[in-house]
């Protein structure tokens, strides 16, 4: 089986949903580890969501965790 790269770009603005568009894209093509996933879900409920936050899957970094952003993808 071979699998396609598909390599696309984003731009906007602070808050647009560029990290939650990748993140959703990780998850739904499937991309995503379970224990990947499940530390995004528990990091989502330590936050009070009722729903895993995606963009969580794109903040590697502590400082983009702690203040809810993402500094670099």
């Amino acid at each position: 089986m071979t699998v396609d790269t598909l390599r696309f770009a984003t731009a906007g603005s602070v808050d647009d949903g560029k990290s939650t568009l990748v993140g959703r894209l990780l998850h739904d093509s499937k991309s995503v580890l379970t224990d990947q996933l499940e530390a995004v879900e528990h990091a989502s409920r330590n936050r009070g969501q009722d729903a895993p936050d995606l963009a969580l899957l794109t903040d590697g970094l502590r400082a983009e965790r702690e203040q809810g952003i993402t500094i670099d993808v």
